[in-house]
């Protein structure tokens, strides 16, 4: 664990395989940079962003990775982040750990751990409820990406033959949304979101049984897994995977399900992040699918998130 600066913050740079991450100790918890083998940061950095919270003060974007809790209440997933939190080190992990906001009564924790494999590391994202009373809640998880890469969104990747009298796929659409957006690629497989700098938002997501969402970019294809939560309360009518975009950067989501949690109980909410160096000489929706296919890792993965 290494000191920095970092877009103007006091950070730590760890290694963790052949991934760095700079990770923020003046505010957070939050995940600024991610590269690979020393190569560029692919997530984006907006130190200048921000969202006005209600009545006090702006969320700051900056970039990077974040834990926002849903539903999307600005008084509530708005709340300022911008106080140095506590970072723990352990054999194999580190824990990021937010103060106990004072307005929600909502302790945020991000833990980062190594897994045996030198490309991919699990995120753990908690909501514990320090209040005296339960609080209704979800588990957001937001990495926000720079653009020129391409957003996949899986959607009928196996097909069922044999049961075609129910539904295998949904996609939730926000009311911004323009379903002839140029950035949009639509075929059964996959949806596909061109990450360019178009000055309208987009967001779309799907109930993802497939508990994965990707984006390629530089030569790598950074892919998140995350449980689909089928059988559990949601939000955002299901949809567990989650894609928004504009002018300046793209965003790759998850959400866990939505909980009541009883005094100082909490939620966890886990992502495993996975690197690809070079995954096909140049992205097509048949290239990805062809990747898709002969993936011996993805199950490793799915099992990561148990």
């Amino acid at each position: 664990m290494q000191e920095k600066e970092f877009l103007g913050l006091d950070c730590v740079e760890i290694r963790m395989g052949k991934i760095d991450l700079i990770i923020s100790e003046s505010i957070g918890p939050r995940i600024l940079s991610l590269r690979m083998n020393g190569g560029n940061n692919i997530f984006a950095e907006l130190p200048d962003q921000f969202l006005e919270y209600p009545g006090e003060g702006n969320y700051y974007l900056y970039g990077g990775h974040r834990l926002w809790i849903g539903p999307e209440v600005p008084s509530l997933t708005y709340l300022p982040d911008s106080h140095p939190i506590k970072i723990e080190q352990r054999s194999g992990s580190i824990d990021l750990i937010q103060e106990v906001d004072p307005a929600s009564g909502i302790q945020k924790t991000i833990k980062v751990s190594l897994t045996e494999f030198n490309n991919i590391v699990i995120i753990d994202h908690q909501l514990k409820n320090m209040n005296d009373r339960p609080c209704k809640c979800a588990p957001w998880a937001i990495t926000q990406l720079k653009l020129g890469g391409t957003a996949i969104l899986p959607q009928q990747i196996f097909k069922h033959e044999n049961d075609a009298l129910q539904p295998d796929r949904s996609v939730i659409l926000w009311p911004y949304a323009d379903i002839h957006d140029a950035r949009l690629d639509w075929s059964n497989r996959f949806i596909i979101v061109h990450a360019s700098p178009v000055d309208r938002a987009l967001k779309i997501g799907i109930a993802n049984s497939q508990q994965w969402i990707a984006y390629s970019i530089d030569n790598l294809l950074f892919i998140k897994y995350a449980n689909s939560y089928a059988t559990r309360e949601l939000i955002d009518y299901g949809a567990t995977s989650q894609c928004y975009c504009n002018s300046r950067f793209i965003e790759l989501e998850t959400l866990g399900p939505l909980k009541n949690i009883e005094p100082h109980g909490d939620i966890v909410h886990r992502e495993v992040w996975r690197v690809v160096e070079k995954p096909f000489k140049e992205f097509s929706s048949d290239a990805m699918l062809d990747f898709i296919m002969h993936d011996e890792m993805a199950d490793i993965c799915r099992m990561l998130l148990r």
